[in-house]
């Protein structure tokens, strides 16, 4: 037996520096290999508590070797796994400043770690043992579930941990925290107790029988699901000595390296896992095991490989009325009672509510509460495959929610989050590869006379770094691949140089910046409200000109709209330092957002690209009959896109766009019916048929459409027009909106 243990631990020692050691196939053994290490680590903890008989001084023999055997094994196993993983630097450097703490004031303290199942809480404890046995330190760990939870108890499980195994005539605590003071000195002594959230019926005792009694330079090192609360922080005592760290998931490098680490380095797989796991490391690590074991080595039960994760996650939820609670907040990616009860169709009670935000997987935002991602998402499977008709019930309600919202609004130009959460719920494939779920670490600023520079930079940047791009992104939910692919002359072409000092001084909100993490200035977006003040540059600029000439003079003069209430937006660049960066390419996909739902007309004329066309139409964008043109270079055809919401026809967009997805949106009188207040004096100036014609050529009909609606010509619909204009001593009918709508 000894002999075939070290000849595994060297086979292992050697395959660890086997360049082949990552494949595939041997990832698989690498899985077992982490089982493996917390197998031999419980079993060998099981054996030293024990207690042999005296009477077999032989058998304590063998146990002995058997202990060290297993032992080594274990911290074989153990080493080899730390090997795989990654991030968490940040927090081993807190854990790392409270034992410095700790040993310099020689007073007790505590560090407590949370996070939702799966997010790596034993993981990093493990790493804490390896940073407090480096440093010196006595680590000594305990899992909530191996003990009972009893002063006795836990007095047991404390004293095996120093391997003592007899019965004790004094206090167990006591002799503890004796043996404990004699033994270690000096040196720091950290205690660490995994799945806390089980030890809230001991926490009174920990608190005020047994920290208090503790060695002075003890370390509580404790992982559980949820934050310490309650006196935990009401004391200024504890709040002082206590440090806590929220565990989160794993950014995109650290994923990457892990994934390396697994064998896996397909870019188009790598990104595929990310998409996917969001970085979760349990859920990261079930994703590199299904990728590298397709062949059926293993089968993840119940389909898809998160739904173990999910079930996870459902252990801290006993009651089934809750798990119906969560079923339906899972259809929102954002929710708060209020939301809830809308989309249920029920008030949901407070305490029930008090209950599903209390949940581990459950986090608060700024706009409301969240399922975690990979929750969610599982749960949103689930409910798709069992109960498809209360899924279609829950989904509708929630777009309808978000519809009316947004028709109902006072201020359009403020709906970019409430559009983002409509549009999630239309089945678009290209739309979900291109866009990153809930991420705002990229947001747009309108540039001011101080960031203007930036801006002009930016574009001085653009017009001589025109790398190509080519890359895939993927439908996490269908698999669907869609090629990016731009040549250096489409990227410079798509980013059309401009004279932004001239553009800013003609209209300051056209130009936008892109800003990163960090502030930096990672993109540019040349959005050009469509109003008077704006339409004869528009008239003259080869991009915006072709869509131009196609109008009629009417609907050419329905845009010569007020400042303040601009007929639409021409957006002429959306240019990106990184069009393959996902977060800043979802935060352009966010923009466009914003106008979709304003009540204008929305034109845009990329240069053209096969991912372009796709996106674009995807939008419900439609391209412009007569308005191709060649004007990026002189060669390559470019059609322009329109989406025009006026007049009402927001409503028919939305329920287009919805009923193309398979739901019909119940949101027909949702415009809110605000009649425009008329000045009453301009009745003596004008005759009573021309007062009518004026309210519907300022309501935004046409001349043809009023002619229909008052039953009359259009010739003499012109002729009361021209009687108007000389009367009111105006020129246009944007004049004729302003004198006759009544100020507030």
């Amino acid at each position: 037996m000894p002999d075939e243990l070290e000849a595994l631990n060297r086979e292992q020692k050697e395959d660890h520096h086997d360049a082949a050691y990552l494949s595939p196939r041997l990832t698989f053994g690498v899985s077992l290999i982490r089982l493996n290490s917390q197998f031999l680590h419980e079993m060998y903890g099981i054996i030293l508590r024990t207690k042999a008989p005296s009477s077999a001084p032989c058998d304590l023999a063998k146990k002995a070797i058997g202990d060290s055997l297993l032992k080594n094994q274990a911290n074989s196993l153990i080493d080899l796994e730390l090997q795989f993983i990654v991030g968490r630097e940040q927090e081993l450097m807190a854990f790392e400043s409270k034992l410095a703490q700790i040993k310099l004031d020689q007073e007790p303290g505590l560090f407590h770690v949370y996070g939702t199942a799966g997010v790596g809480k034993s993981t990093f404890l493990r790493l804490c043992r390896q940073k407090a046995q480096q440093y010196g330190a006595v680590y000594l760990q305990l899992d909530s579930r191996d003990f009972v939870h009893s002063e006795k108890g836990i007095g047991a499980a404390l004293l095996s941990q120093i391997g003592f195994t007899g019965e004790s005539e004094y206090d167990p605590i006591q002799r503890f925290c004796e043996h404990l003071a004699q033994q270690s000195g000096e040196r720091v002594i950290v205690l660490a107790i995994d799945t806390y959230e089980e030890m809230q019926d001991m926490e009174n005792w920990l608190r005020d029988r047994f920290i208090p009694t503790a060695p002075s330079g003890l370390l509580l090192l404790s992982a559980g699901r949820y934050p310490l609360r309650g006196s935990w922080l009401w004391s200024p005592v504890w709040r002082e000595r206590l440090h806590q760290l929220p565990l989160q998931q794993l950014n995109r490098k650290d994923c990457l390296n892990y994934l390396n680490l697994c064998g896996i380095t397909d870019e188009l797989q790598i990104e595929q896992i990310w998409r996917r796991t969001n970085g979760h490391p349990l859920a990261l690590s079930l994703a590199a095991a299904a990728n590298n074991l397709a062949e059926s080595l293993v089968s993840f039960e119940g389909g898809d490989w998160f739904e173990q994760l999910a079930a996870l996650w459902l252990q801290e939820v006993r009651d089934r009325e809750l798990i119906y609670f969560i079923e339906s907040a899972s259809i929102m990616r954002v929710f708060d009672q209020e939301r809830l009860s809308a989309v249920m169709k029920q008030d949901v009670p407070s305490y029930f509510f008090d209950r599903l935000i209390a949940l581990s997987f459950v986090r608060r935002t700024e706009r409301g509460w969240q399922l975690h991602d990979l929750m969610r998402k599982s749960m949103n499977v689930r409910l798709k495959e069992r109960m498809p008709k209360r899924y279609r019930e829950l989904t509708t309600r929630c777009a309808e929610y978000y519809a009316k919202a947004i028709l109902q609004s006072k201020d359009r130009s403020d709906i970019e989050w409430e559009v983002s959460e409509l549009l999630s719920y239309v089945d678009i494939d290209v739309l979900r590869a291109l866009s990153y779920e809930d991420d705002y670490s990229y947001y747009w600023e309108a540039v001011t006379e101080t960031t203007l520079r930036d801006a002009i930079a930016y574009a001085k940047w653009r017009e001589t770094s025109t790398q190509p791009v080519s890359g895939y992104e993927v439908d996490p939910e269908t698999g669907a691949r869609f090629r990016i692919e731009y040549s250096r002359e489409m990227v410079r072409y798509n980013a059309a140089p401009l004279d932004l000092e001239a553009l800013y001084g003609l209209e300051p909100l056209s130009i936008k910046l892109l800003r990163g993490p960090n502030d930096q200035a990672c993109g540019l977006a040349i959005c050009i409200p469509i109003h008077a003040g704006t339409l004869a540059w528009l008239e003259k600029d080869p991009l915006s000109s072709p869509y131009l000439s196609t109008l009629t003079e009417t609907e050419r003069d329905m845009l010569a709209a007020p400042r303040e209430q601009p007929a639409g937006w021409f957006i002429r660049s959306l240019d990106f330092a990184d069009i393959l960066n996902p977060q800043a390419r979802t935060a352009g996909i966010r923009l466009i957002y914003s106008y979709l739902c304003r009540g204008g007309l929305t034109i845009c004329t990329p240069y053209d690209s096969e991912i372009g066309r796709k996106s674009y139409t995807a939008f419900g964008f439609l391209p412009v009959e007569g308005a191709s043109h060649r004007n990026h270079d002189g060669r390559t055809l470019t059609p322009t896109y329109a989406l025009d919401t006026r007049n009402g026809k927001l409503v028919a967009f939305l329920t287009q766009l919805f009923r193309r997805s398979g739901i019909e949106l119940d949101i027909s009188g949702c415009l809110p019916e605000v009649p425009p207040r008329y000045e009453p004096n301009l009745i003596g100036i004008l005759s009573e048929r021309e007062y009518e014609v004026a309210k519907e050529v300022a309501a935004g009909y046409s001349n043809a459409e009023v002619a229909t609606r008052l039953l009359i010509s259009e010739s003499t619909v012109k002729k009361h027009l021209k009687s108007i204009f000389m009367k009111l001593d105006i020129h246009n009918r944007t004049q004729l909106t302003a004198k006759l709508i009544a100020k507030p």
